[in-house]
């Protein structure tokens, strides 16, 4: 019996393609990144990143003094906890969020370092809040089920990915879409951002930074 075997460069082309196929997912590689740049990340931290950059800041900001005022009493804190040495300020000023990054989180002490200024970052951020396009309800459900799904194939791994899963799966089916950082990405990396469209991003402050 005569036995056929496959060439090689073949095989070596499928492996090849699948290797690639995995590089350039971009959900996966959203979410490797996260955890690279976060690796105190939880699936609730991946699922607020992947949550702003399809639905934005979250909400409308209808009135701006007000939003103003939060602002700069954050600013206040942030500067206190700095100077009293509780954490320090990141690395990474900005950070486009999602796979798609249409958002961006720009940290606060870019106000600090008088790099960008407190009214310039309000402006864009209640722009962006108020005139941002975000997905629907239903398309934001149907994006974060195919989200969820990478996780539980690819990064079970993180703690307490199942339950959390789960918990997140429970939370949307009640209605509630925005979530806060988890407890142990809080603790770690003391967040403090406002979150900007893309364009005005690049057009009005990426090179300020």
């Amino acid at each position: 019996m005569k036995r056929f075997h496959l060439p090689a460069i073949p095989v070596v082309l499928a492996l090849g393609l699948l290797v690639s196929a995995c590089q350039s997912d971009p959900v996966r590689e959203a979410i490797s990144k996260q955890l690279e740049c976060y690796p105190e990340s939880r699936v609730q931290d991946i699922y607020k990143s992947f949550c702003q950059d399809n639905l934005g800041p979250g909400h409308l900001i209808p009135n701006p003094e007000q939003a103003r005022a939060y602002l700069l009493s954050e600013l206040k804190e942030y500067q206190e906890d700095l100077e009293n040495g509780k954490y320090t300020k990141p690395q990474l000023r900005y950070v486009p969020v999602g796979d798609q990054g249409h958002y961006v989180r720009i940290d606060l002490s870019v106000v600090l370092d008088g790099l960008v200024d407190a009214d310039t970052l309000l402006d864009s951020f209640v722009r962006s809040a108020n005139e941002g396009k975000a997905l629907s309800e239903e398309a934001w459900k149907q994006k974060w089920s195919g989200v969820a799904d990478v996780i539980r194939h690819h990064f079970p791994d993180i703690p307490g990915a199942a339950e959390d899963l789960a918990a997140i799966d429970s939370l949307i089916k009640a209605g509630h879409l925005i979530l806060h950082h988890s407890e142990a990405f809080s603790e770690a990396y003391h967040p403090h951002y406002r979150i900007v469209d893309r364009q005005i991003f690049d057009n009005e402050i990426k090179e300020r930074i």
